[in-house]
């Protein structure tokens, strides 16, 4: 079976920074079923720098 190419994605969340609440990236759902962050910047974040802001 073939895999599926991410072709189009749509934008679920907002990432925030945790301590300041500015947006610093975007959590996306790909067509495959694939969940990814989209970051604004280059900075290495942990799971705890950061909070998830669902539609």
């Amino acid at each position: 079976m073939a895999r599926k190419r991410k072709i189009e994605g749509k934008a679920i969340a907002r990432i925030l920074d945790a301590r300041t609440q500015e947006t610093v990236g975007y959590l996306f759902e790909w067509n495959t079923g694939e969940i990814d962050p989209k970051w604004n910047d280059e900075i290495p974040r942990e799971e705890k720098d950061v909070v998830y802001e669902y539609a």
